[in-house]
């Protein structure tokens, strides 16, 4: 299982902040809230993903036996809207957060079409001396 640490996330958040020129110190208190719900975001889906079933046997006072839904999926839930939540204060979007992955190939393929530019088309009038069919 892969290791999760809230100072990595720290590093990117910060760096996305940087790259789109939206970082400033005073922002800390909130990068570590939402470097550590990503973390704690990330460690939940590990943890789903290791599951053979989403439910658990649970036990009442009185001994009788119900299904419940596995608490993973709780803490999965509370950080998505923390996740969520901080990244709308910090005006941050998925894409920055994520960043672009410059070798893959559809990426290039999209610059490479949106900076070809598009010719003015080339519009053919009837010349009025000229039947029309």
């Amino acid at each position: 299982m892969q290791k999760y640490k809230v100072s990595d996330y720290k590093a990117g958040i910060v760096k996305a902040l940087k790259s789109v020129g939206k970082y400033s110190k005073g922002l800390d208190i909130q990068i570590l809230s939402l470097a550590g719900a990503l973390c704690t975001l990330n460690k939940a889906n590990a943890e789903i993903e290791e599951l053979d079933t989403v439910t658990i046997t649970v036990i009442s006072r009185y001994g009788n036996e119900t299904l419940a839904p596995h608490p993973v999926f709780k803490i999965q839930k509370d950080a998505q809207d923390s996740v969520t939540r901080q990244m709308k204060a910090l005006g941050l979007t998925a894409e920055d957060l994520i960043g672009t992955d410059d070798d893959d190939p559809l990426i290039d393929l999209t610059k490479k079409v949106k900076n070809a530019g598009r010719k003015k088309p080339t519009i053919l009038k009837p010349n009025n001396n000229e039947p029309t069919l």
